[in-house]
């Protein structure tokens, strides 16, 4: 290992970075407005267009690239691709050197934090924003981008200054560094390949804090506030997903599945399945569709245990569902889970193989499907 790797991973990130960010900020704000600083608003697409975009310049004289402020960008980057994000394709292509560099600092002055815009990655299906935050006075242990079940909320606004809303993709990954009261988040939502090469805006509306107090049945409490990132989205695709269509049977515990399609991209590997237990079912009164968890999802989710500080892992001591390609077994990305889809479909997610042509489905310790045609 070389003396710098060495020293980085030695490095801890300075704890009056956040407060030199909101230092600086402040004072460059209020030299443009020759007063106070003002707080966050709603204004036309026109006037947050032009604040992102103060915002953006303020961020690139903070980050200035000074061999400290280096290091701590690597030290960043070093987050993502930890086992502390339960995403071994994320991890993958970040190893790979795949995404868009950010880059940006945004301060929240209503809520005293500091937003580090990392970068971003995206393909035909789902994109990745990258997003560390830390504050001096709010303590984030409980806060969270979650726009799974939460109450935050990406949309995307274009050059015209039209906006569209954008969905989760899973339930993404979040990491919380308690000594230094900081969030690593890798938001996961819509595509945003149709935007390539065009100036547009993500906002990120309103923080989630989870109320442990609360016994009821919503335990999330609305933190109101705007994230604005302004940029031209240029590097961040990654390439095509490969799709096999598949359809074919098997059984399990007396239930018949059949794998539909098979999708291979860097970012994850899907196995789409129908069977005779995944729905939809129809509610007699109402008469609303609803997917049920099948005795498959049910095999799936046994290996699966949540281990504070890494999220949602494998337990190597029970049996699941895997994949196996050239050898190697592929483990699952549990935070995708709970994809939105068709009803009736069920969308089993793992990490990236190598090689799409030799790939096995392993049902427990005895059932094996090889997933091509």
């Amino acid at each position: 290992m070389s003396q710098l790797k060495k020293e980085l991973q030695q490095i801890n990130i300075p704890k009056d970075l956040h407060k030199r960010s909101m230092m600086g900020v402040q004072k460059a704000k209020a030299e443009q407005s020759g007063g106070s600083v003002p707080r966050i608003k709603k204004h036309s697409i026109f006037k947050r267009v032009s604040v992102a975009a103060a915002v953006c310049m303020i961020s690139v004289s903070l980050l200035s690239f000074t061999p400290a402020l280096a290091a701590i960008q690597e030290m960043y980057d070093k987050i993502f691709s930890s086992n502390h994000i339960d995403d071994k394709g994320l991890q993958a292509v970040l190893e790979e050197g795949h995404g868009q560099a950010i880059n940006q600092t945004f301060y929240d002055e209503e809520n005293d934090i500091t937003v580090e815009f990392q970068s971003i990655l995206t393909d035909s299906k789902e994109t990745k924003l990258l997003v560390i935050y830390q504050s001096e006075k709010t303590d984030l242990e409980n806060y969270s981008l979650d726009i799974f079940e939460g109450h935050t909320e990406v949309y995307v606004v274009d050059e015209m200054g039209q906006e569209k809303k954008l969905n989760h993709v899973g339930w993404g990954s979040r990491y919380y560094d308690k000594k230094e009261n900081k969030v690593a988040q890798a938001l996961a939502f819509d595509s945003i390949k149709e935007f390539e090469g065009q100036n547009i805006m993500l906002e990120m509306r309103n923080l989630t804090e989870y109320d442990h107090s609360n016994k009821g049945d919503i335990p999330w409490i609305k933190v109101e506030t705007t994230w604005p990132l302004t940029f031209n989205l240029t590097n961040s695709y990654i390439a095509e997903r490969e799709t096999i269509e598949l359809n074919k049977q098997f059984t399990f515990e007396n239930e018949t599945y059949t794998i539909k399609q098979v999708e291979f991209s860097a970012f994850d590997t899907r196995v789409v399945i129908t069977g005779t237990d995944t729905g939809p079912y129809i509610e007699e009164r109402s008469g609303e569709k609803f997917d049920v968890m099948s005795k498959l999802e049910e095999q799936f989710l046994n290996a699966k245990k949540f281990e504070k500080g890494y999220g949602h892992i494998v337990d190597e001591s029970k049996s699941g569902v895997f994949l196996r390609a050239s050898g190697e077994k592929i483990e699952p990305i549990f935070n995708k889970n709970e994809l939105p889809g068709p009803l009736g479909e069920y969308v089993m997610v793992f990490a990236p193989v190598k090689d799409s042509k030799n790939t096995m489905l392993e049902v427990g310790e005895d059932l094996k499907i090889l997933l091509t045609e």
